[in-house]
Order: structure tokens, then sequence, then C-alpha cells
């Protein structure tokens, strides 16, 4: 009999192969979730961009002829290109294109390319007023850390030497595919002229200007400022300190006389009345945004950069503090941490309902098949590169109901064969014959229903759940895989007589029968099975009801 078993036999028979293989693909289950790439949301495409025109001098209708329609009929041509959600704004001297890509697109950098190779071309057709076209589709790197450096008594030039640090220290993580910083505010050379000393020397604020541009022109690096006029200047490099530029001479004579700045008024190195700010906690600060590599596990990548934070942490003084305003690291780690709790409960669930309608070794069978198939199909979306995220953990936690299904039908058939008589080894190979089409049919409807997903929804709304049907389909193949060749074994070793059996021993006995909440509901649902054959009517005219009730709420209710 043992030689006629079928593959399912063979298993049992080579069970310490099958358990070596199951045990290597557990771990590697256990290693994938460790190392395999974490993410809080899945990686979308995005397909917007601008496309700039810059046409200086030209008022807006003058734009709008010579560069807007000409820019929009080429933009226009390129297939990959969203007519409907492509749209301008013209003003004076400058002309913004939103571009927005099809839906079908997958690879937008192939396209952005394209375009901004193209437009170099299409510049030489423009008039030669048009100073440049400039195409940014660069909206997609998400800051996955944004650390605040903050201090009430460091200038912004001090805080910029500690980031200056931490950013090169950074930017040695392999993880870590970019490091910019905002809010900083850089410092400028400001003369404050003493009007009472200029008519007194009858020195004019063009001569002070004259003398200074005439040292070389470089970066805009101060101010002019009195009554009249308030007029930016540039410095050249050999001024590049307060003191030297007020021991600049302004003016001399013959006679040896000689007036500098500092003669006719203040210097001040000063930070500007900025546009704008940032601060934290009320208190200036300068911002790091820190991007993740696409491959790079994102929890490890936090991991990483919180050892090269402590290091840093501690070289800094007391007034100067590090702060994390956003942590997606944790946040992965956190739902992570939520997905293997809820596997627990997952597992401690159907224990607990399987031991109210169960033996205890009964449930402990059925409920194997949960980390089992967890573990595997966690090796298998690390093989085929399906990260974890939000909605790969919540595609698994959808099926953990459906994995322990297939095996508590198994184990149930079992159950059955051994209650009429037959023997161990042949009752776990049949009770995974007699239902393994059934299963499989079940499987194959269910994996089936959430690949609709793929063809109805288009663009970021594709992207997002791309990979949903994929590991729900994965998970309950492994389900069904594990169910029948590995629960057969597992049931064959520790259950070892059925229901009835044990209550006929209890009879022998002389002890009381003992009726399970199973007995109950078996017993309640063949009152109903019979009162269903009685009343053929009323049981498809309520079926109906039901339906139609159903479909109307579906229609009514809010959406």
């Amino acid at each position: 009999m043992r030689k006629n078993s079928g593959s399912i036999g063979s298993v049992m028979r080579h069970n310490q192969i099958m358990l070596l293989v199951i045990g290597i693909l557990v771990v590697a289950g256990i290693y994938a979730l460790a190392v395999m790439p974490k993410q809080e949301y899945p990686t979308f495409t995005i397909r917007q961009g601008v496309v700039v025109g810059v046409y200086p001098g030209a008022n807006s209708s003058v734009v709008e002829q010579q560069l807007t329609k000409p820019l929009e009929k080429y933009l226009l041509t390129f297939p990959e290109v969203n007519r409907k959600k492509t749209y301008s704004h013209t003003k004076d001297g400058i002309v913004y294109f939103y571009v927005e890509l099809a839906d079908n697109v997958k690879d937008k950098d192939i396209v952005w390319s394209k375009i901004k190779h193209s437009l170099s071309v299409f510049k030489s057709q423009l008039p030669s007023g048009v100073l440049a076209l400039i195409a940014n589709d660069n909206f997609g790197d998400v800051a996955a850390i944004l650390l605040a450096m903050e201090s009430e008594d460091k200038t912004y030039r001090e805080m910029d030497g500690y980031v200056d640090v931490l950013e090169s220290r950074l930017r040695q993580v392999p993880s870590v595919a970019n490091v910019n910083r905002h809010g900083s505010q850089k410092e400028q050379i400001s003369i404050y002229l003493d009007n009472d000393k200029l008519s007194a020397y009858g020195i004019g604020s063009k001569t002070l200007l004259l003398n200074l541009l005439t040292q070389g022109v470089t970066t805009t690096s101060g101010k002019i400022d009195n009554d009249q006029m308030h007029v930016p200047i540039h410095i050249a490099d050999p001024l590049s300190s307060e003191k030297e530029i007020e021991e600049q001479i302004i003016y001399s004579d013959p006679q040896g006389n000689v007036i500098r700045v500092k003669d006719i008024g203040r210097v001040v190195r000063e930070y500007p009345d900025p546009e704008s700010y940032i601060t934290h906690n009320g208190k200036k600060c300068v911002l790091l945004s820190l991007e993740v590599q696409k491959s790079a596990n994102i929890v490890s990548f936090g991991k990483e950069v919180d050892k090269v934070l402590k290091n840093f942490e501690e070289e800094l003084p007391e007034s100067v503090q590090m702060h994390r305003i956003a942590d997606q690291p944790e946040i992965v780690g956190n739902s992570i941490s939520s997905f293997l709790q809820e596997l627990l409960m997952a597992v401690i669930a159907v224990v607990l309902v399987i031991m109210l309608l169960l033996p205890l070794r009964v449930a402990a069978v059925a409920a194997t098949s949960i980390p089992i198939t967890i573990f595997i199909s966690i090796a298998i979306l690390y093989a085929v590169g399906i990260p974890l995220n939000m909605v790969t953990l919540a595609a698994l936690i959808v099926v953990l109901g459906m994995i322990v299904d297939n095996s508590v039908v198994i184990v149930d058939n079992y159950l059955d064969k051994l209650d009429h008589g037959m023997s161990r080894w042949h009752a776990a190979i049949v009770s995974a014959k007699e239902y393994l089409k059934s299963i499989f049919s079940a499987t194959l409807a269910i994996s089936i229903t959430f690949f609709p997903f793929l063809i109805t929804m288009t663009g970021t709304t594709y992207d997002f759940l791309e990979y949903f049907p994929w590991t729900v389909t994965i998970t309950l193949s492994i389900s069904l895989l594990v169910a029948i060749f590995v629960i057969p074994f597992i049931q064959y070793v520790f259950i070892r007589k059925g229901l009835l059996a044990t209550k006929r021993e209890r009879a022998l006995q002389g002890k009381p029968e003992r009726k399970t909440i199973l007995d109950y509901l078996q017993g309640g649902y063949d009152k109903l099975l019979t009162g269903v054959f009685k009343h053929p009517k009323a049981t498809i005219g309520i079926a109906v009801i039901s339906v139609g009730v159903g479909l109307y709420l579906f229609a009514t209710l809010p959406q």
C-alpha cells in the first residue's frame, strides 16, 4: 500500500529530507525578514514634471505667442505625455509647463531623458532672446529621516560647521542615497554710512560704491544703506573680512590724506532679514534630510544612521541639540513588529478556537502551518524582489485566517478516516489526496479574485497595489503545499487516534460521555439542515431577499 501512495506517500517516506527542506526554507524566511528591503509605502512612479522657459525682457503676451505656444505644441508631440493633464502658466519673462506623463509609463527616467535632450535641440528654433529651457522631474525622492540641529547661542555659521562634519560622515554610510541641507542662512557684510561724516568729507555714496566695485565683482556680499538708497554691492575675494573692508581707502589727496571706509561708517558682519527660516522648539535650526537607497533595508539604514548620530552627538557642545523630526525607519520597524504580533496572535487565536472544538494535539498540528507558511512565503518574496511594506504586510495579514483553513480540512478528514478504522499512515495520505482538488480550486479562486486590480487600475494606484495579488497568491500557494505535503506527516506523528475512539475508551471505562462545543454545533447544524430541506421554497426566497437587500444597501450607502 505504501508503494502506491503517490507523491504524498513518497514525501512521507522520505520525511527526513522533507523536514530538512522545510527547516532550510523557514530559516531562509527568518533571514529574509531581517535583511530584505522594507518600506513604509510601496515605491511608485512620480509622473509629474515641470518645464520652464525663460525669456528675459518679454511681457506675458510676447512670451505666450513666441514661447508658450511653440513649446506646448512641441511637448504634446511626445506620445508619453498626458495631454489632458498637461498645462502651462505664462508670466512676464517666463513660462511654466506642468507636464504629466501617461499612466502606462513605467520608466519615467527614459522619457524625461528624451524630453531634456530634445529641448536643447528645440531651443534653436525659438527666438534668440529665449535664454533657457529647463526640465525638472526630480520630485520622487522622499526624506527617510529628517534631522534638526538647534541652538540658542550658536550662529548659523557655527551650526553650518557642525553640519558639515555630520554631513560628511553620513555620506559614508552605504545605504544613504543623498543628504540635503535646509534652513542655513548666509552671512553678509553691511556698511552703515554716517551722513554727517559723508557731508564733512564731501564724499558721496557713489564714490564709495565705485571704489569698492573696482576691487572686482564676485557674488553679492552685502549692501550700502543710507537714507537715500539701498544698493547691493559685490566684494572681490581679497576683501573677505570686516577689517579689510574697513581699511579700504576710498579717497586720497596729494598731501597724503586718506579716507577709509571706517571713517565714514560702520562695517558689520550680519545675517540679512531672511525671506524664510526654520525653527524648532522656538529655536533657530538647520535641517538635514536623508534619502535611502531604493534597494536598501530602511530599518538597517536607520540603525547605521543611529550609530553615526550617537558618536557625533557626544562631540557637540551642550548648547547644540539634535532632534529627529521624521523617522521612517522607526515607522517601518514598528509595522514589522506589529505584523509579527498579529502573526503570534493569529496562531494563539487559531489554537484556542480549535481547542474549543478539537483536542490540543489536533489544534497544535493545524496551527503549525501558519509560521511555516509565513516564513517560506517571506523567503520567496525576498527571492523574487518583492519588498515588505504596508501593502505586502496587509496582504500577509489578510491571508492569515485562510492559511490555516487548508490544514484544518486535512486534519478533520484524517480524524474521520481514523474513526472509520483506517491505519494512521493510510489515513494521512488519503485525507490529503481526497481534498487536493477542492483545496486547489479554493486557493485558485481566492487568488484570482485580487488580480483584476492589475487590469482595472493604472498609474499610481496600480504601482501602489501591484504586489498585493502576488503576495496573496504566493502565500496561499505555499499554504496549499504545506497542507498537502507537510501536515500529513505531522498529523501521522502526533495524532494517533480519532475522536470516536476517545469516546469509546471513555465508555469502556464507565465514564459519562463528554460533549464538546463541536457536538453542540454539529447538532444545531443537523437540525437547521433538516429544516432547510423541508422548506425549500422558503429557503430560496430568503436567499433571494438577502441578495436583494445586499444590492440595495450597496447602492444606497454613502461611498
